[in-house]
């Protein structure tokens, strides 16, 4: 099984999953550093988490709820076991293709991370941030439109209205 977290996270019926691995090490040998690193990210940190909390909630609210989220993990966890050693040859015969996209994966993100450094910020001062500057542009864009056209919107409405006479000439008038 491969992944950054350990199964002993997600729950009791998923700790059974870490005794399916006969190595640690080995099933962090298949681990790509590019998944670490973006789980490491505190957007995505703060997602997990609230996931892996909104999991145990519901998986506390009610005795049957439990019961059958524990199934499913004992299925999964079997199901794990009995496609490891087919998914064993895949990792062995794919190590460096998925090694070169991991690479490719991770320059990526020294790219994002240089050019791009509120990233590594936490998720409510990105939401901060992001709600200040699109309200900064709409509050710009506005007064350009103010600029751009409140001064004929004001000279209409500070003419004179037309007399009803003007208006009835206009209607007479044939075409």
């Amino acid at each position: 099984m491969c992944g950054t977290r350990e199964p002993r996270e997600f729950g009791e019926a998923a700790s059974s999953a870490a005794d399916l691995s006969t190595d640690n090490a080995d099933v962090n040998a298949h681990n790509m550093v590019c998944t670490r690193r973006l789980l490491d990210l505190p957007l995505f940190a703060a997602v997990t988490s609230t996931l892996r909390n909104a999991y145990a909630v519901t998986k506390g609210s009610h005795e049957a709820v439990a019961t059958i989220l524990g199934y499913a993990e004992d299925g999964v966890c079997a199901g794990l076991q009995f496609a490891s050693p087919v998914t064993e040859r895949f990792a062995d015969a794919l190590k460096t293709p998925l090694k070169a996209v991991d690479d490719v994966v991770c320059i990526g993100l020294d790219y994002v991370e240089e050019k791009v450094p509120s990233v590594k910020l936490p998720p409510d001062q990105i939401y901060t941030n992001v709600r200040d500057c699109v309200r900064s542009i709409f509050t710009s864009a506005l007064e350009t439109f103010r600029l751009l056209f409140g001064g004929p919107k004001n000279q209409i409405e500070g003419s004179p209205a037309p007399s009803e006479n003007a208006q009835e000439q206009t209607r007479r008038v044939p075409s």
